[in-house]
């Protein structure tokens, strides 16, 4: 420091002043390299803060897309499945029954066994082909239930649950009252078919319950995301 200062001392006053006039530029020089690089490097991170964001704003969006469409297609199918089964008793059971019974006693009135036989087969074949659309319907509500099990709520997640066990029940109670008929009309205990559909009403009314909490919770899982 003495030496730089014993220089300084040897100089001529003007060039001292012009050297401190140098000094003054090359340090605002500085100043303004320093404030610009930070100024760049500032907008740099400020354009991928906001690609970032933007990209997951997007990727919310497509989830929030993907689950409202998903949520619509289960909810669509679930009451297509509802109104179709809601009437099961009077518009499958019953008029298979009838049919059944009809066929039955002419042929217990003509004493043709073959002809009864014939009436329990046919009977048998059109309550397995009731029993077969009903179990390719419960694997496509399966197959939903599991796909909206990934992505939906813990609430909404408890109530599928509920759901598919009902829809199942209702499908293995459909084929079991349907069985029924043919034991009731071989014992003739006629009274027990005003009794056959109570369970299947029952079922019923709980997944129309259950369906109602469905769209509660789906609401409330939309609104939260």
């Amino acid at each position: 420091m003495d030496t730089i200062t014993a220089l300084f001392a040897q100089l001529p006053a003007q060039a001292v002043s012009e050297y401190y006039i140098w000094l003054f530029i090359v340090i605002n020089l500085l100043w303004f390299a320093l404030f610009c690089f930070s100024k760049h490097a500032a907008g740099n991170r400020y354009q991928k803060l906001k690609h970032s964001l933007n990209l997951d704003l997007e990727r919310r969006r497509k989830v929030y897309e993907l689950k409202v469409c998903q949520y619509e297609d289960y909810c669509n199918e679930l009451d297509a499945f509802y109104l179709r089964h809601q009437n099961d008793y009077q518009t499958i059971f019953l008029p298979l029954f009838t049919e059944f019974n009809n066929r039955y006693q002419a042929a217990e009135a003509a004493e043709d066994t073959a002809a009864a036989s014939m009436a329990t087969l046919w009977f048998s074949g059109e309550i397995q082909k009731v029993s077969n659309a009903n179990l390719t319907e419960m694997r496509t509500l399966d197959k939903q239930t599991a796909q909206l099990k990934l992505s939906a709520a813990d609430d909404v997640v408890e109530i599928l649950d509920d759901i598919q066990t009902l829809y199942n029940k209702l499908l293995v109670v459909s084929s079991e009252q349907m069985n029924k008929l043919v034991a009731i009309t071989l014992s003739k205990d006629y009274e027990a078919v005003k009794f056959i559909g109570e369970e299947l009403q029952q079922v019923g009314r709980e997944l129309q319950t259950q369906s109602n909490l469905l769209m509660q919770a789906i609401r409330r899982d939309l609104l939260s995301f």
